[in-house]
């Protein structure tokens, strides 16, 4: 199976994954075939990763908005911080499937992730491990009643999605 094949069927499974949660926005769901016909790299058609890897971090930065909106209330709820970080959890885990070759800016498609992902793999790859560690860290800690943990659990990952963001993503206009 040719990488091009292997990272659609990823997204796909990703995007079905995201269908059934109630919590998430509908997502576009691109129908490939399933009688197991191979893409051909000439063929490879990266418009639907990109837009799965665009819509799922925005489904990320939600769900981190939505926890630091929670903890700032005067009796935040412990069922919603657990619901939207173990989603992040759960995203971390898939995203080593989002960027791969052939979907980044040469591709012309509006997006904000910068060469450097492509160019800087093994220090993009690190920086996505991190994310993952403090993600699941977050869904841990979040599953205790320890607000103050979860706070600094928080902020941790918040630093370390700022220091990928500021690497490897274009400046919002």
């Amino acid at each position: 199976m040719d990488e091009a094949r292997l990272n659609t069927s990823f997204i796909l499974i990703f995007q079905v994954e995201r269908m059934k949660s109630k919590f998430l926005a509908p997502s576009l769901f691109v129908v490939l075939s399933s009688a197991g016909i191979a893409l051909a790299q000439e063929d490879f058609d990266p418009e639907p990763i990109i837009e799965g890897r665009q819509a799922a971090l925005r489904d990320v930065g939600a769900a981190f908005k939505n926890i630091n909106d929670e903890l700032k209330r005067s009796q935040p709820s412990l069922g919603v911080i657990r619901q939207y970080a173990n989603q992040i959890d759960d995203f971390a885990k898939q995203q080593k499937f989002w960027f791969p070759p052939g979907t980044g800016p040469e591709t012309e498609i509006e997006m904000k992730a910068k060469p450097e992902i492509w160019k800087q793999p093994a220090e993009f790859k690190a920086g996505q491990a991190a994310m993952s560690e403090n993600a699941a860290k977050l869904a841990k800690v979040a599953a205790g009643q320890d607000l103050a943990a979860i706070k600094a659990q928080v902020q941790a990952l918040g630093r370390t999605c700022k220091s990928c963001h500021d690497k490897y993503r274009e400046e919002d206009d």
